[in-house]
């Protein structure tokens, strides 16, 4: 009776593990299902926008990442979109977790390729690049990059953008799903055009865009200023060592698509951001020293600092009655 009992006894000591691998066995069951799942995906988007009129081509696609992350690669992907646009690298590797397929992040930390119409070739680079697009409850879905240590040159230049840090969301409203939100912020840009540059130690932006549904139609522009189409700027801040700048307010378009509106500003150290825009393209050496020296009287009038609106008007802005730069027409 003592050794039947014993033989009891032992028998409860394997159910646990037992159930460990059942438990193991199913989750692997799933991983395998959602690697083919995401394998399909891959080949389900591709053949959608090959019919929509996208070259794609690429390698192997396989996973790996058990038991923690589902994990996909997609060997040599190439995209273009022919006379316009190509973006192409090595390896793109897709992230999820195997029981949420909703939430999938993009990365690489291989070189990429970018060849636009009116831009040409650049070659990016970046130690940590992830974009991630997830279902959201309230908003539908969001859209996010993290860049970390990047950098882009154009082919055959000596044009280079560097950053150190940046991140960006982007989603509908969670009030109006017809109004994109845009959060950005970014440590350590510059952009470098052989002995010409332009640094930025922070940059900070959150934006709204309303009326995005106007954009399905032939003419964007104009459906969407007569819809009374807003761009929102919540908040937008800049800084270099002492110099800084804040803005706030809204820019719709006048009856010929150029910008108009008005926005609170915030300029310490005018100087410095009027050489900026000079460097940048926005206005001619002359037109830099003629803004700076009277900017910079209207800060010492201001205790330092300019607190006055930017005027967005007659093709072009305005702030303390010094005409910045011209503005473009959108097309």
């Amino acid at each position: 009776m003592a050794e039947h009992h014993h033989r009891l006894s032992r028998r409860w000591l394997y159910i646990p593990f037992i159930i460990a691998g059942v438990i193991l066995i199913g989750y692997y069951m799933l991983w395998r299902t959602g690697a083919a799942e995401m394998k399909k995906g891959v080949e389900a988007w591709v053949a959608d926008q090959r019919s929509a009129g996208l070259e794609i081509t690429h390698g192997p696609i396989t996973s790996d990442g058990f038991p923690f992350f589902l994990r996909v690669h997609v060997d040599n992907p190439d995209i273009s979109q022919p006379d316009l646009w190509r973006w192409r690298t090595s390896r793109l590797t897709m992230d999820a977790l195997p029981y949420d397929l909703r939430k999938l992040i993009f990365s690489t930390r291989t070189e990429q390729y970018l060849w636009t119409e009116d831009h040409g070739e650049w070659r990016v680079i970046a130690k940590d690049f992830r974009t991630s697009i997830s279902a959201d409850d309230t908003r539908g879905w969001v859209f996010a990059t993290t860049i970390g240590e990047g950098s882009a040159t154009r082919m055959h230049t000596d044009e280079t953008i560097q950053i150190e840090n940046l991140k960006l969301d982007l989603a509908p409203d969670s009030a109006e799903n017809t109004t994109l939100t845009l959060n950005l912020a970014a440590t350590g840009l510059s952009a470098i055009n052989g002995a010409k540059a332009v640094e930025l130690d922070t940059f900070r932006t959150m934006l709204a865009l309303t009326h995005t549904d106007a954009f399905a139609f032939a003419d964007p522009v104009s459906v969407w200023r007569q819809a009374g189409g807003r761009l929102i700027i919540r908040g937008l801040s800049a800084e270099i060592d002492d110099a800084h700048v804040m803005i706030a307010g809204e820019i719709n378009l006048d009856s010929e698509n150029y910008p108009a509106g008005q926005l609170n500003t915030e300029i310490v150290n005018p100087a410095v951001f009027t050489e900026v825009l000079h460097t940048g393209g926005a206005i001619s050496r002359n037109e830099a020293q003629s803004v700076a020296a009277a900017l910079s009287l209207a800060a010492i009038a201001g205790g330092g600092k300019i607190n006055a609106p930017i005027h967005l008007k007659d093709k072009t802005a305005q702030i303390a009655g010094v005409t910045l730069a011209g503005l473009p027409k959108v097309d």
